[in-house]
């Protein structure tokens, strides 16, 4: 299993990062070229074929592999452009062997007016401290880059890890949506409910609310920039929830000896957000999808397998007997004529984990 750490560096001194910004130019140049010359029919490449680039050799070399591996994505993808084109704020990569992780002091080749190393340091925060445990451990690195956005400085690691698995036989059911962002019910293998967890979605409501407002007003106001900035705001505030949410959920399976996670397949999402506008629609499609790749990777850290169900009917259908009616579901409540009346949510879920 491969995970990625993404850790921020310390504010840089200007001096480095101008050499920061001289590099990631340098890289631009090289990508592009390499791209131009993958598409004259020359695939045989090496670090000598770009002499003119102001490159340390390590870093040509990755680029040569990470635009082979674009070029036939490219291809494949029958583009109406020419040719691959490369923006202006590429990541310096580096493979396991070129760069190297000290405590919290990170080192890498960069150019000057030679090829020399730089050493940087990176906040300390829970996510250096879990890198710091992998290493300890003896898991292989992977490849790395150093990348700018937002006004900061950042160095991702790759880093693999064997891949664990639960022998528990509990189950739980994930029912993901936006009054409840989230509803957990876990089962014994004979369909016995002993733990279920609520998560509400009244302050992610209030904030998408407070957000659209604000989009309202700086789209009357033509502030393009504005909306972009309070877009990616809403985007961590959701991306920061959906960690919480994730991890708490694991921590329950753990507890609960859940050996499978069961959500639905989210190819129908967009008609759980019916009464949203379009731009909520695509907002909450997202971080419902974000949602589920937390919940899963998180799970496969712990040896817990996810499965992905049809989501078709788990909303009308009686967690009880088995029943299929639409009008049983109103709001927030389920009710059956078989006596089977509770949060509608908590019903799907239990569906999701029955369909398992």
């Amino acid at each position: 299993m491969q995970l990625t750490y993404v850790l921020e560096l310390l504010k840089p001194t200007k001096r480095k990062e101008n050499i920061f910004f001289e590099n990631i130019a340098e890289v631009v140049k090289n990508r592009q070229s390499i791209a131009n010359k993958l598409k004259a029919g020359k695939t045989k490449l090496s670090s000598a074929d770009f002499k003119e680039i102001n490159l340390p050799s390590a870093v040509k070399n990755q680029n040569i592999r990470e635009v082979k591996a674009l070029y036939k994505r490219f291809l494949k993808s029958n583009s109406d452009k020419e040719n691959l084109e490369f923006k202006d704020n590429q990541p310096i990569c580096y493979n396991n062997q070129n760069y190297k992780i000290d405590n919290h002091i990170i080192s890498i080749p960069l150019y000057t007016s030679k090829c020399q190393r730089f050493a940087f340091p990176v906040k300390e925060t829970n996510r250096l401290k879990e890198l710091q445990n992998h290493i300890k451990n003896s898991c292989k690195l992977g490849k790395a880059s150093l990348f700018y956005k937002r006004g900061k400085w950042y160095f991702a690691v790759t880093i693999k890890i064997d891949n664990k698995k639960s022998t528990n036989s509990n189950v739980m059911g994930i029912d993901i949506g936006l009054r409840q962002l989230a509803v957990a019910s876990i089962k014994t293998t004979k369909g016995k409910e002993i733990n279920r967890q609520f998560y509400d979605g009244k302050e992610a409501g209030f904030i998408r609310k407070k957000y659209r407002s604000l989009r309202r007003k700086l789209g009357k106001s033509k502030k393009i920039k504005a909306i972009k900035n309070i877009n990616d705001k809403e985007q961590r505030w959701m991306r920061d929830l959906n960690h919480k949410i994730s991890k708490q959920l694991i921590n329950l399976a753990v507890q609960e000896q859940v050996g499978t996670i069961i959500m639905e397949n989210l190819e129908n999402i967009r008609n759980t957000a019916q009464s949203l506008n379009k731009a909520d629609r695509n907002l909450h499609s997202w971080t419902f999808y974000q949602l589920q790749q937390f919940i899963e990777y998180k799970a496969k850290l712990t040896g817990i397998k996810v499965e992905y169900i049809n989501p078709k009917y788990t909303s009308q259908s009686c967690s009880k007997c088995g029943e299929v009616k639409k009008s049983n579901r109103k709001a927030n409540l389920y009710s059956c004529v078989c006596g089977n009346n509770i949060h509608a949510d908590l019903n799907a879920s239990r569906n999701i984990a029955n369909k398992y």
